[in-house]
């Protein structure tokens, strides 16, 4: 059985390089639809900011998610559409609303996963406990056990979409040119008269 257990080592390794090299495949491809079609996306990118920032309220009346948290989560989505400016898709490593969306995404993702991991170690803890004298049952939203579908699609709807659809539009700055319009226009003044007189001197 040892040769079979190397092959199935072998092809857990295989399936795993390509689902990584599907991945990278499918947000390069993403990265250039946000880059070709900049209005369109920049027009998804607010709506699905504002939808998410609806979810997190609804979240909040119907699953009972503790309020400071949500607000929290609301604003840091309040960031990240400061980033959706009149040069979308170019996006300045050294904005204020890049380094606060950047401090925001760490943030939330912090909080959040605290949350989880603490709510989650209390229903284990009462499930423990079940029928002990020191046994209490949990109330309000901690009665609710949470599945790890459920915590995974928090995070990658409520915590995680947004900022990566931010990260997959920095592409775009790999074609942006690095002076101003001005300055590009004498630059390719420059560059023409120099030509222009090459070719006379000819």
């Amino acid at each position: 059985m040892l040769l079979l257990h190397v092959l199935g080592y072998g092809a857990a390794a295989a399936a795993i390089l390509f689902v990584t090299l599907s991945l990278a495949s499918g947000l390069l491809w993403l990265s250039e639809i946000i880059e070709e079609h900049s209005r369109t996306s920049k027009v998804v990118g607010i709506r699905a900011t504002y939808a998410i920032m609806v979810l997190h309220v609804l979240l909040w009346l119907f699953d009972s998610l503790p309020f400071t948290y949500i607000a929290f989560s609301i604003l840091c989505h309040v960031i990240y559409l400061t980033n959706f400016t009149s040069h979308w898709p170019t996006i300045s490593l050294s904005s204020y609303s890049f380094i606060g969306s950047c401090i925001a995404v760490l943030s939330d993702h912090f909080i959040w996963f605290t949350y989880f991991s603490h709510r989650t170690r209390n229903a284990r803890q009462s499930m423990r406990k079940f029928g002990s004298a020191d046994w209490r049952p949990l109330t309000g939203s901690e009665a609710k056990i949470l599945t790890f579908m459920d915590i995974a699609t928090f995070f990658g709807v409520c915590v995680w979409l947004i900022p990566l659809f931010l990260f997959l539009s920095l592409s775009a700055n790999d074609n942006a040119l690095p002076f101003s319009s001005r300055k590009s226009l004498l630059y390719c003044g420059l560059h023409d008269t120099f030509i222009s007189h090459s070719t006379r001197n000819r």
